[in-house]
């Protein structure tokens, strides 16, 4: 066994040749707290050998399971994992059965899964990411707010050359020629997060990927990118178009014709539509404030007009969306 601590900094890999699953499960929870805790152990004696890292909203692994066990899975619901299966098979529990084996990759939403069962012999590749990751890199590099949650085709062929470059990047996160480099680096964690999230969009089948090969226009400039990366983080704030060219030192005429040209909106359009997207968001919430509250509080000094433009947006009022209702 080994855990790679790097020099000062959080380790976030586990490093195992040969080790029993309580032992495993033991290492994960002291390095990356009680998500599995609550699970009861494998009736059955299970070994783990490989690697598991674990950063800011994505985990990646490369692993072996030497006997068989079936498990619950954390409380994850906004995860999908993604499965390279090199051995063996492992089983999702879901409405219906959905088998991991070689050549046959898998994008599982962790919200809909019962269960899973691992089949003596298995291994895989693999990783996990939080759907919030895919939403806001589809917004930057669709240039709008991503309204509708990001769905993955569920089964794909593993011969598919694009899938074996996801893999390869999983292998060069668990490989031990990586480990000096990412464990004592400051920027390398969050650029293998970037490469792992960048490659299963460009490569995975998702409801987004014809609108991310469409041509678009040219590369934003800098102080387009930086007010809308203002607007995005401060979804509250009724800051002005002058306020924002001030931010980004150019002048209100350049800001708005870049945000004519590289957003394809005007800047107050723009802005309305990010505020109507975290409410959107907020009214998803089992406990998110009135209807009057969230617009109030992003900023709608006039409740109807906000039920008119969500309305225009979303093609559902806020109060269909409150009730679960969908077209």
């Amino acid at each position: 066994m080994k855990v790679d601590t790097g020099t000062a900094r959080k380790p976030f890999l586990i490093r195992s040749e040969d080790m029993h699953a309580d032992e495993f499960g033991a290492l994960f929870t002291r390095m990356f707290g009680d998500l599995y805790a609550g699970l009861p152990p494998p009736q059955r004696k299970v070994a783990i050998a490989g690697v598991y890292g674990r950063y800011e909203g994505v985990s990646f692994r490369r692993l072996s399971f030497r006997g068989d066990f079936l498990t619950a899975l954390p409380d994850l619901d906004d995860e999908i994992t993604f499965v390279f299966p090199t051995a063996g098979r492992i089983v999702f529990n879901q409405a219906d059965q959905i088998v991991g084996v070689p050549q046959v990759g898998l994008a599982i939403e962790k919200a809909a899964v019962r269960s899973v069962g691992f089949v003596d012999g298995h291994s895989q590749h693999g990783l996990s990411v939080r759907r919030g990751l895919f939403a806001r890199r589809l917004s930057l590099l669709l240039g709008r707010p991503v309204v509708q949650p990001v769905r993955f085709q569920p089964v794909v062929d593993l011969k598919v050359e694009a899938f074996q470059g996801i893999k390869a990047i999983v292998g060069l996160a668990t490989g031990a020629e990586f480990d000096a480099l990412v464990a004592s680096s400051a920027l390398m964690p969050a650029r293998l997060q970037e490469m792992l999230v960048d490659s299963v969009l460009e490569a995975w089948p998702h409801n987004y990927s014809e609108a991310l090969r469409r041509p678009g226009p040219s590369i934003a400039p800098r102080h387009v990118k930086l007010a809308v990366e203002y607007i995005r983080a401060h979804p509250d704030a009724l800051v002005s178009g002058g306020e924002l060219a001030a931010l980004t030192n150019v002048s209100l005429r350049a800001l708005q014709e870049g945000f004519r040209r590289f957003v394809g909106s005007s800047i107050v359009a723009y802005q309305r539509q990010v505020r109507l997207e975290r409410a959107y968001d907020a009214l998803r919430q089992d406990a998110s404030p009135s209807v009057s509250e969230i617009a109030l509080g992003l900023g709608f000094s006039n409740v109807g007009r906000f039920c008119q433009y969500f309305q225009g947006a979303f093609g559902l009022s806020p109060a269909e969306v409150r009730k679960g209702i969908r077209h």
